[in-house]
């Protein structure tokens, strides 16, 4: 048996011979002195490994790096759903404000869980235009309008034909 499993042994022992006790002596003046000594025996079989414990070096990076990975496979495809999703939002955000048929593809990187976007290319050969924006520099409304909803700077967004 391992030592642990001694020591939950022996604290469960020591709990069932207080019970043992209570039960045979019952409302005794003896049985409120052999209460009063089995939980001063449970407090030091409890206490009895501690000494051990603070002697012995615990290396704790066995207990950190032991069988910690990641799926790689998962992160991509979860990275690519991110992409995805945005993306899809993105071409819905720019329809509701009169520019459909685009097209956006994200290039960005996952970390800890949020998407780091770095381009936004936006494909504009299938554009339609709504009537209430059709006098206006669509170029330049279409990058604001994504520079306002992601938050990425003028560079990054990049419109062609």
């Amino acid at each position: 048996m391992s030592e642990i499993s001694l020591y939950l042994l022996s604290i469960v022992g020591v709990a069932m011979l207080s019970v043992f006790l209570d039960l045979v002596l019952g409302e005794t003046k003896m049985a409120a002195y052999s209460k009063s000594i089995m939980g001063l025996v449970l407090v030091f079989v409890i206490v009895a490994p501690l000494p051990k414990l603070f002697k012995a070096k615990i290396d704790f990076s066995s207990f950190l790096n032991d069988g910690i990975s990641y799926n790689e496979e998962y992160v991509e495809v979860f990275s690519k759903q991110q992409k995805s999703v945005l993306e899809n939002k993105l071409s819905n955000f720019l329809k509701q404000n009169g520019y459909s048929g685009v097209q956006i593809e994200i290039w960005g990187e996952t970390f800890d869980g949020s998407l780091k976007i770095n381009y936004i290319f936006v494909d504009l050969t299938n554009l339609v235009i709504s009537q209430n924006v059709q006098h206006i520099n669509y170029y330049e409304a279409i990058n604001n309008l994504l520079i306002k909803e992601t938050g990425v700077d003028e560079w990054q967004v990049v419109l062609s034909d």
